[in-house]
């Protein structure tokens, strides 16, 4: 019995259908399963191989010749390649194969890339911007991700987005007066990337968790190592509480990703926490005492919180 099978059989036990639209349901999947068939797994790996092929290959030739052509002739070949790669996708979108749906996955994953790439030549080598340069690949990578992401709401075209709007932060922080304020405007869009996840604009929202919490430590780490030498703590307890807070969530939503994620990251800051305030005056061995018991302590509230988790 096959994963459809046993929905079906559940599905038919709780009344939610009846056998008659059970058994309509598996042959139309029969059907769409000889489509499925028309293009093996085989051919999908060779078309990635091919694929890995082709861009090793322009990348090796790239690098040679690169930095010989004029700024509007490295547009020309990065905006050929990025059409190439969305019309690939565009052409393979129709049907019911998943084998078609990775492939447009893939590829249209690819012409962001390309197009975040095209900003970048644009803004540096083209229009020279010295700052805010980061802010047009941001807008160009945002917008083009997240049409395609419009259309196919998929795990990569959500990354895509995603990468788009790190350049966003780092761009507004550029503008606004440098990298202190980096670290906090990707904390921002960390925290509103598992909002939006949460109320279902964002999907598959594990993805949107999983990179609302890493955009949310990550921005936390960079306010830590931005005031640092400063010593003031308050980057560091802004990661403990992003920390904490998504332990709490990951119970709240039933979410793993939240508590793998809330987990590390609890560590990480304890450790920093002593290192930065108990190393020095109390010596290396209790630093280390305190580090084991930190990491126990994290372990057992994990194994708690993960019975928790599967509970709800």
């Amino acid at each position: 019995m096959n994963d459809l099978d046993r929905m079906l059989e559940r599905w038919t036990g709780a009344g939610l259908i009846t056998p008659d639209q059970a058994q309509a349901i598996r042959a139309a999947e029969n059907r769409d399963g000889g489509d499925s068939r028309a293009i093996p797994a085989l051919a999908e790996v060779i078309a990635y191989v091919g694929a890995i092929f082709v861009l090793s290959a322009g990348a090796f030739i790239a690098s040679r010749i690169w930095s010989d052509l004029a700024a509007e002739e490295q547009l020309g070949l990065l905006a050929l390649a990025t059409g190439v790669l969305w019309a690939g996708g565009w052409w393979m979108r129709g049907g019911h194969s998943p084998v078609r749906h990775r492939l447009v996955t893939v590829l249209w994953f690819l012409s962001a890339g390309g197009m975040g790439w095209l900003a970048d030549v644009a803004a540096s080598d083209l229009w020279d911007l010295e700052n805010g340069y980061a802010l047009i690949i941001g807008l160009a990578l945002t917008l083009y991700g997240g049409l395609l992401y419009l259309y196919r709401r998929t795990s990569l075209q959500q990354i895509a987005v995603a990468g788009g709007v790190v350049f966003l932060c780092g761009g507004i922080s550029d503008i606004a007066g440098g990298d202190d304020w980096f670290g906090l405007l990707l904390w921002a869009a960390g925290v509103a990337w598992i909002a939006l996840a949460r109320i279902g604009l964002l999907t598959p929202a594990r993805t949107g968790f999983a990179l609302g919490a890493i955009g949310a430590l990550a921005g936390s780490e960079v306010v830590v190592i931005n005031f640092f030498e400063s010593r003031d703590g308050w980057g560091l307890a802004l990661g403990m509480i992003s920390a904490a807070a998504l332990l709490y969530l990951s119970v709240s939503f039933a979410e793993m990703v939240l508590l793998v994620c809330g987990t590390v990251g609890l560590f990480v800051f304890l450790l920093q926490i002593i290192e930065e305030y108990l190393a020095d005056g109390l010596g290396g061995p209790l630093a280390l005492l305190v580090a084991g018991i930190a990491l126990l302590l994290v372990a057992l509230m994990t194994v708690r919180l993960k019975d928790r988790v599967k509970h709800e």
